[in-house]
């Protein structure tokens, strides 16, 4: 019996030289995508990058033995401690003055004096360029 096939052939010649990643596609119900989409947004992935991911890592899953939810229970629970142990970390650091400081400064060269009482700029590019003027501003010897 003839197996009948649709789409273009595979051209994977060359493949094995590829230094740079190449495209995949795939078709998938919306449904997928949008819970791929959504997984990917929590963790600030792009979906391509999640999805590569997700893909690259299905062999070590796969060699890891089975566990039951009993043992994994705890260390689930341990990670989402330390999931919330590093969300308070980054509401202590990105505060609402450290936004409202960014915000007003973004792009601009903000010129202070540092602890040696030197003048110093700093383009603010990122809000942790806040935190440093900040911090650095201040002389606690």
């Amino acid at each position: 019996m003839n197996e009948i096939r649709t789409g273009r052939a595979l051209q994977l010649d060359g493949l094995e030289f590829a230094q740079n990643k190449v495209t995949l596609g795939f078709k998938c119900d919306a449904g997928t995508k949008i819970q791929l989409a959504q997984e990917a947004q929590k963790i600030g992935m792009t979906l391509s990058e999640y999805v590569d991911t997700v893909i690259s890592s299905r062999h070590s899953l796969q060699n890891q033995a089975p566990r039951s939810t009993s043992e994994l229970a705890p260390k689930v629970e341990m990670q989402q401690k330390q999931i919330q142990q590093l969300e308070a970390k980054v509401g202590f650091y990105e505060n609402d003055f450290l936004k409202s400081a960014f915000n007003q400064y973004k792009g601009q060269d903000v010129p202070f004096q540092n602890s040696k009482g030197q003048s110093v700029k700093l383009t603010v590019n990122r809000i942790e360029d806040i935190y440093t003027i900040l911090l650095n501003s201040v002389n606690l010897q």
